[in-house]
């Protein structure tokens, strides 16, 4: 593969970069059918993280996809569902508040705005079904629809259809004008809002038969963004959905500011909307397929042979009815995607560890000081690596160094491993597969090359954790390095993984207000757990993830709300802890950090143990100054590292 092809195929990774009409690159989610989109007429708060397909599945429910001239084929109810697309311009949005008007005003400019550019999707999306192999809507009944009656809301306003798209294009860069200059451009006449729309789509159907079942769906993306009032105002037309017009939400996690309507009452989950979480469905196994079909598609849009997945793959991708198909075709669908992005075993790195002089001479030179530190002047590491048994010696420096074993114990099972018979290496104490990641990260710590645990296929989706951005990123990264056709080597795979990791954790100073507050918490927790990983008896490998001893509930306001920010983010994942002792224990949550900046940090990107923190040791992650996170973490390496 040529290097700027590579470019080309991954180098897209977010829904605005393809356009509204995402029917071509749109792969069905594997988790669609729990879903319950277009099963039900109630609304729908769709939420999830940073990347995880909001916009791209929003665009593909819309109209421009569902009616998309490069679609052959249509549902018998395709008419019952037309899907409107509105992504609030939020520094747009923001410009509707204060400034000299009082919020009476700014909330009906709200209310006109809605009205224009949701009667504009209305109409045209009958230029969507129209232009689409459809055939029920052809174009001259466009050009006899009659708006005469709509008159009422301005004597200036046209009655045919293509005269009337344009008279409301017109009235929103008006809109427009004078939200940008208040103060010399005269106040143009607002438009009653949702009503007006729901007046639009009644002539319609009077005159459309056809359509007289029609409902159309809104899907109101990056709510998080929006105001205080304006939440207030969607959260009343929300509530008040019914046919033929239904509001949908999407927002990332705690993107709701207030749950208020206008009126007296509030948004209630199950009774008012149902919560639709993008990742909440994805078990690691939805995830892989849904990366791996993605991967392929990508590589088979662009005219490359994907070994025997290709076969039939794209059409069924955009298909809810294959899905079972799709999960039948899933061993296929891997192993094609595990061929091109190959990830080395634990006895293949532990096998690379020891070709290489460097990192051979460093676990050679932790086994002779743990030796040394237990004053076994008798041994030598050379009873203890061994080339046959690689993995068992990655993990002997940690075995030697733990008080709770003798050094004789640990050669003993080493002689069990060798003979073959019940040993703690490999037996039910599982040495080697408890602590392997954790001493092999620690090999690798502070060397130039890349470490190979951030390789291969299935790594890359546990990286990504359900943000199918990163794991394009990812791709894109490792094709780009890529000299060899379609596989990328696991050396290449590790180096993009860095590059991504880097990168993505420059990027959260970007995020929103308290970006760099962010920034300067996730640098401090990430080095943290790299410490925490130091710990030469890897007694509590792997730490990722911490929980507050006494509670969330029993931090300040201001750090709650930080934390909320976070999980807003998706730089850390709120989680259920799994044990509690007592019901009277406080809240047992833990909060992991995201895994795609685990390469930067040079930790795992698994979940696996956790830090338990005390309520002044996160505030001070948070808001403490360089001295107070010394006096905290840095200078009681026994508390961070779990013992010497």
């Amino acid at each position: 593969m040529k290097y700027e092809e590579s470019r080309r195929i991954f180098a897209s990774n977010r829904a605005e970069e393809i356009g509204h009409d995402v029917w071509k690159e749109f792969v069905i989610l594997p988790s669609y059918e729990n879903l319950g989109i277009g099963h039900t007429q109630k609304p729908k708060v769709i939420v999830g993280g940073r990347g995880c397909g909001k916009t791209m599945l929003l665009r593909y429910l819309s109209h421009e996809s569902m009616f998309s001239v490069n679609r052959c084929d249509y549902p018998p109810d395709a008419l019952l569902h037309i899907g409107l697309y509105w992504k609030a311009d939020t520094q747009f949005a923001s410009m509707l508040e204060k400034r000299g008007q009082d919020q009476d005003t700014w909330r009906a400019a709200f209310d006109h705005l809605a009205a224009l550019v949701l009667s504009i999707e209305v109409l045209r999306s009958l230029t969507s079904i129209s232009n689409s192999k459809l055939n029920l809507i052809l174009r001259d009944r466009l050009r006899k629809l009659d708006f005469r009656r709509f008159k009422v809301f301005s004597t200036t306003q046209p009655a045919t259809y293509h005269e009337l798209v344009e008279h409301l294009e017109d009235r929103l860069a008006d809109f427009e004008q004078w939200a940008n200059d208040i103060r010399s451009v005269e106040r143009p006449s607002f438009l009653p809002g949702s009503k007006f729309v729901r007046r639009l789509i009644g002539t319609i159907q009077q005159q459309m038969p056809e359509m007289s079942n029609s409902v159309f769906s809104v899907y109101i993306d990056e709510y998080e963004n929006l105001s205080l009032y304006q939440q207030r105002m969607i959260n009343t037309w929300l509530k008040h959905s019914e046919q033929p017009l239904i509001f949908n939400l999407a927002m990332k996690r705690n993107g709701f500011k207030t749950r208020d309507t206008e009126g007296h009452e509030t948004l209630s989950d199950i009774h008012d909307f149902r919560t639709v979480d993008l990742e909440e469905f994805r078990t690691d196994d939805q995830f892989a397929l849904f990366a791996a079909e993605i991967l392929l598609s990508r590589l088979l849009m662009s005219g490359h042979k994907v070994l025997a997945a290709e076969v039939g793959l794209l059409g069924i991708l955009r298909d809810p009815s294959s899905l079972e198909l799709r999960r039948r075709r899933k061993a296929q669908i891997f192993e094609a995607a595990k061929t091109l992005l190959p990830s080395p075993g634990q006895r293949e790195m532990a096998l690379s560890a020891f070709s290489e002089s460097s990192i051979r001479t460093k676990l050679k030179n932790r086994i002779e000081k743990a030796l040394r530190r237990r004053k076994f002047s008798t041994k030598t590491s050379d009873n203890f690596m061994d080339l046959n048994f690689p993995e068992a010696s990655i993990v002997i420096p940690a075995l030697l160094s733990r008080r709770t074993l003798s050094v004789e114990d640990v050669e003993r099972q080493l002689e069990s491993l060798r003979s073959g018979e019940e040993n703690k290496f490999t037996g039910r104490t599982n040495w080697i597969h408890n602590n392997f990641y954790g001493c092999f990260l620690q090999l690798y710590d502070g060397l130039v090359r890349p470490c190979p645990i951030y390789s291969g296929f299935g790594t890359f989706c546990k990286l990504a954790r359900g943000n199918l951005r990163h794991f394009l990123e990812l791709c894109h990264q490792a094709w780009n390095r890529s000299s060899n056709g379609l596989t990328v080597s696991s050396e290449m795979q590790s180096e993009a993984a860095r590059q991504v990791s880097s990168d993505f954790l420059g990027e959260v100073r970007s995020f929103g207000h308290q970006g760099n507050n962010l920034h300067a918490f996730l640098l401090r927790l990430g080095t943290l757990f790299s410490l925490s990983q130091q710990s030469v008896t890897q007694s509590e490998p792997e730490r990722t993830h911490f929980s507050i001893k006494e509670g969330l509930a029993s931090m300040p306001n201001s750090e709650i709300s930080f934390i909320s920010e976070a999980v807003k983010w998706s730089v850390i994942s709120e989680k259920k802890g799994t044990k509690k002792k007592t019901s009277s224990d406080p809240e047992n949550l833990e909060y992991v950090i995201n895994p795609i900046y685990a390469p930067y940090f040079h930790i795992s990107y698994r979940k696996r143990r956790k830090l338990e923190l005390s309520r002044a040791e996160v505030e001070v992650l948070i808001v403490g100054s360089y001295d107070a996170i010394k006096a905290s973490f840095w200078c009681v390496p026994t508390k961070v590292v779990g013992g010497t």
